[in-house]
């Protein structure tokens, strides 16, 4: 399999959430995940909240796959 390469400021996203997941998947799943849904935000006339909403959408992603704990853990 193939490494995902993202752009660097998307990087601690990445790590954000390796370091919140379960195990479940992969950095390199993870890393698709992040750069799939920055892509729904390249067009967005502000960018200044991107990873903000990248790191609240991929979250939301992952614990609807069960991938993530609670935040209350």
């Amino acid at each position: 399999m193939t490494t995902v390469e993202l752009d660097p400021k998307l990087d601690p996203i990445v790590d954000k959430l390796m370091a919140r997941s379960n195990g479940a998947y992969d950095a390199n799943f993870v890393r698709h995940l992040v750069l799939q849904v920055a892509s729904e935000f390249n067009d967005a006339p502000v960018q200044d909240y991107v990873a903000v909403l990248v790191t609240k959408e991929a979250g939301d992603e992952l614990r609807r796959l069960n991938a993530l704990e609670s935040i209350a853990s």
